[in-house]
């Protein structure tokens, strides 16, 4: 099982290129339609325009090169409105959405697209953050999980496509708030055994103490590339009372850092 038709909205910010080359690479990889998506707000500047359609010819051009199948579809308005029906209408089954600077997962109040991203599109949602304008090649990708791996059909799906196209090491990082002395959870052992199923490389680590401050020193320490974290399922009076891990992290990534949210 693999991805179909992957989404890549670009904008006119340089790092959309740069992240919609995670969906290019993938593409490649699982055989599937590209869609380089773009919205426009009404009466945006002639510079933005000018810009976005420079990247997406840049990105087609490229795409077309590679042999994918890739098309390009611009509308005009709301982004968080138009992109979750478009998706849905082109049957996408992958979107990867740059996460910019200005926004912020998890941010009290969630009024940034990413929020109404993450609530209206029903499949697979990669929000990314670049933190490098190198086109990226990760060769060491660190993925944090719980004791119990949720959604894990969906997850392997990604996990193995994007660690397939780039021929990356995935180390699989377990944390808890103490020590466990009973080893690695069978949940996590088990979803190794499965990408190493699919000729991908494993580790397998154990952390404990604060998860957005662990998971940052172990990509750092550890030379890690990219980091693919689930999305938080903590409500927000939740997040006020014991904080959002990913939200930190994703906010000031030490390496590029992709949010997945799997479909429903």
């Amino acid at each position: 099982m693999s991805y179909r038709k992957i989404f890549s909205v670009v904008n006119e910010h340089t790092v959309s290129t740069v992240i919609a080359r995670y969906a290019v690479s993938m593409a490649v990889s699982c055989k599937a339609e590209l869609v380089l998506y773009a919205a426009h707000g009404e009466g945006s500047d002639e510079s933005i325009l000018r810009h976005t359609e420079r990247h997406l010819d840049h990105l087609f051009t490229e795409a077309f090169e590679l042999g994918i199948h890739v098309t390009r579809i611009t509308e005009i308005g709301n982004i968080g409105k138009l992109l979750p029906s478009r998706a849905q209408a082109e049957k996408a089954d992958l979107v990867f959405y740059p996460l910019m600077s200005y926004e912020r997962y998890g941010a009290d109040l969630q009024r940034h697209a990413v929020h109404q991203l993450l609530r209206a599109i029903s499949t697979d949602l990669a929000v990314v953050r670049a933190v490098g304008m190198a086109k990226p090649h990760p060769a060491h990708i660190l993925v944090p999980l719980a004791r119990v791996v949720g959604d894990k059909e969906r997850r392997l799906m990604f996990i193995a496509g994007l660690a397939g196209s780039f021929h990356s090491r995935v180390t699989l990082f377990h944390l808890s708030a103490e020590l466990d002395t009973k080893g690695m959870p069978d949940d996590i052992t088990s979803f190794g055994k499965l990408l190493q199923q699919q000729n991908i490389t494993v580790l397998e680590r154990s952390g404990r103490g604060d998860i957005g401050k662990s998971i940052t020193v172990e990509a750092i320490t550890r030379h890690n590339d990219l980091i693919v974290l689930g999305a938080s399922e903590r409500g927000l009076l939740q997040r006020l009372l014991f904080s959002n891990p990913a939200g930190d992290v994703i906010h000031q990534p030490p390496c590029n850092t992709i949010l997945f949210r799997p479909g429903r």
